[in-house]
């Protein structure tokens, strides 16, 4: 079962604040040092899916405090092993540290927030791979390879974005949901200039397959969007990035794109409404 780690600074003895805390038994170990005479170190060993309420509560109590800070860290390891049997009169204690029940365990909404804010920075590298990731897609169009398309698939870093619009409406924070959108519209235009400009350099051969594919959206589509969507969902708030690229394969957003594009360039405006249309429902369906 996932751990984190809460290291947490603070200007006073934080051990009464963690006793009389509600949330204290959803905390599987805690230590505490005094580091100078006005700050204390405590590091706590919670579960994943207990560290939302205990920041909460961390942050509830030393809102006041100058010094206080908590940082939150994956765990890998940790020995010794939480053991799920007990004696019986440890039973009770025990059961309260258990997660809360629900269907799906998901991570803090702190962690949460730093991952989604780091699927948003508009940095070299990610300008490069939207480049990059409309290159081999305009090649896959070209060509009418599948393989080449899907690689265009998992390089595009078009997912962040949605994700994060869809976690900032959630939230009703407005700073991170402006932030969201205006990278959204700066990779999309990225791509979509990139293959208008391939569309009018290039011979187009509009009755290929991967082509005329994406320029029509029917009920399929809406669905596999609306469950990719919730797929990517899943995979970022369980905090199993690792399905991640199944979904990135699933949503396909550049594809639409790219072939928008180069349609355009290439001077078939029905062919661009479709596949436009194509690629605003994909987004409308990933963002609901």
């Amino acid at each position: 079962m996932a751990e984190r780690l809460i290291e947490v600074f603070s200007g006073s003895d934080p051990e009464k604040d963690l006793e009389e805390m509600p949330e204290e038994k959803s905390i599987i170990a805690h230590w505490m040092v005094k580091t100078s005479e006005k700050l204390w170190q405590t590091k706590i060993l919670a579960l994943a899916e207990n560290s939302e309420k205990v920041l909460d509560s961390l942050e509830q109590r030393f809102t006041q405090d100058e010094s206080f800070r908590a940082i939150l860290f994956q765990v890998e390891a940790s020995l010794p092993r939480t053991q799920k049997e007990k004696k019986e009169e440890e039973q009770a204690e025990e059961e309260e540290k258990k997660p809360e029940k629900g269907i799906f365990k998901r991570i803090s909404r702190e962690e949460l927030y730093h991952d989604i804010s780091e699927m948003i920075s508009n940095d070299a590298v990610d300008i490069t791979m939207i480049i990059l990731s409309t290159i081999v897609a305009t090649i896959g169009l070209l060509r009418n390879s599948p393989a080449i398309i899907i690689g265009a698939m998992v390089i595009a870093p078009m997912l962040g974005p949605n994700v994060a619009q869809s976690f900032a409406t959630t939230l009703g924070d407005f700073g991170l949901l402006a932030k969201s959108v205006r990278t959204n519209l700066i990779r999309i235009g990225l791509g979509f200039t990139f293959a208008l400009v391939f569309g009018l350099l290039l011979r187009l051969d509009y009755t290929t397959h991967e082509i005329t594919s994406r320029t029509v959206a029917d009920i399929g589509d809406i669905v596999l969007a609306f469950s990719s969507g919730t797929a990517a969902a899943l995979s970022i708030t369980s905090g199993v990035s690792t399905s991640l690229i199944g979904v990135m394969v699933a949503v396909s957003l550049m594809p639409p794109l790219a072939t928008a594009g180069m349609l355009l360039g290439s001077g078939n405006v029905a062919g661009f409404s479709g596949a436009i249309l194509l690629f605003f429902v994909n987004i409308v369906c990933i963002n609901l």
